[in-house]
């Protein structure tokens, strides 16, 4: 039988085709959501195009997941599992957390697909993995018997804080702005572009507001004001991280998925980041062997869905 599995994201849509019990994607496409008024156009785009039509399907959506159907939490779309069955044909269609689907993928990578922070490696124990996107994403993974089962997690709506003056005047211009500064207005992908107009804001330099591609950018070609706000965006993700494996418990390491750290990795000082990860007292030991791991697979999310999917089953005892 034939899987589709699906990542889907405020900004876009990644699918691909499983065969059998395997985990690797094959006709791996990426659509931008932008051109596509529902979720299911998106879907049939993808399939028109596929070399074959798949069975059933498990896809792994960007906010809380409730039953058979979800609407996106950075997109005003409706994603319907009983609605993508009939129009499509499928036998089933499971929905999952997107960063379910991250945690679930994280034992089948290989070495060319992590880069580690620091010395500490990764242990046979509960893991984290959480990452910034159009959103904040986190789930926790839990080794149980000869397998794992993931646990979602929204996280990444906690309330960031500050711990000196520099980070209490940066978020209170936040705060100004845009009301409760969650981690994720801070820490997705945006919210780079979002603490370097604060940072500009809070100096008195009124800096013309640039996005997240643009401070990336100027940091790389060794900009002042572009490398402070990456290298406070950083501190703050690693803080974060550490946040969030005393949370879930994560001693078998906290793995940062999405593209957005890959795109920072040359501008990630390792001791600083293990620095403010590891900054926990009265656990800093603890932390300093807590592994932190960038994910660098461009097909995590399906690989999650493929080894959420399990056995195939027989098409006549296919059931929710």
């Amino acid at each position: 039988m034939t899987l589709l599995v699906g990542d889907i994201g405020g900004t876009n849509g990644r699918f691909g085709l499983v065969d059998g019990d395997a985990v690797r994607p094959r006709a791996v496409r990426t659509l931008a959501n932008d051109g596509f008024a529902t979720f299911e156009d998106e879907v049939a785009a993808y399939l028109d195009a596929a070399p074959e039509r798949p069975d059933r399907a498990v896809l792994a959506v960007a906010g809380p997941v409730f039953g058979d159907a979800m609407r996106l939490t950075n997109r005003d779309w409706l994603i319907d599992g009983h609605a993508l069955e009939r129009r499509f044909g499928l036998t089933r269609v499971a929905l999952v957390n997107d960063f379910v689907a991250q945690a679930a993928a994280l034992p089948h990578y290989s070495a060319d697909e992590l880069t580690p922070i620091g010395e500490a490696t990764p242990i046979h124990a509960p893991k984290a993995a959480l990452g910034p996107g159009t959103g904040l994403g986190v789930a926790g993974l839990r080794p149980a018997g000869g397998g794992w089962i993931p646990a979602p997690s929204e996280g990444g709506h906690i309330e960031l804080a500050a711990i000196d003056s520099e980070e209490f005047a940066i978020l209170q211009a936040l705060r100004r702005d845009f009301g409760r500064v969650s981690a994720e207005w801070a820490l997705s992908g945006p919210g780079l572009a979002r603490l370097h107009a604060a940072a500009g804001a809070v100096a008195g330099r009124g800096d013309a507001a640039i996005d997240t591609a643009e401070v990336r950018t100027r940091a790389e070609a060794g900009d002042v004001h572009a490398l402070a706000s990456v290298a406070l965006y950083l501190r703050l993700l690693a803080r974060f991280a550490g946040d969030m494996a005393l949370t879930l418990g994560a001693q078998g390491g906290v793995y940062l998925c999405g593209g957005v750290v890959p795109r920072l990795s040359a501008l990630i000082d390792p001791a600083a980041f293990r620095a403010a990860f590891e900054a926990k007292r009265p656990h800093d030991d603890l932390m300093r062997r807590t592994a932190t791991v960038i994910v660098t697979s461009d097909v995590a999310g399906l690989i999650g869905c493929a080894a959420l999917a399990g056995p195939a089953p027989e098409r006549d005892g296919a059931s929710r």
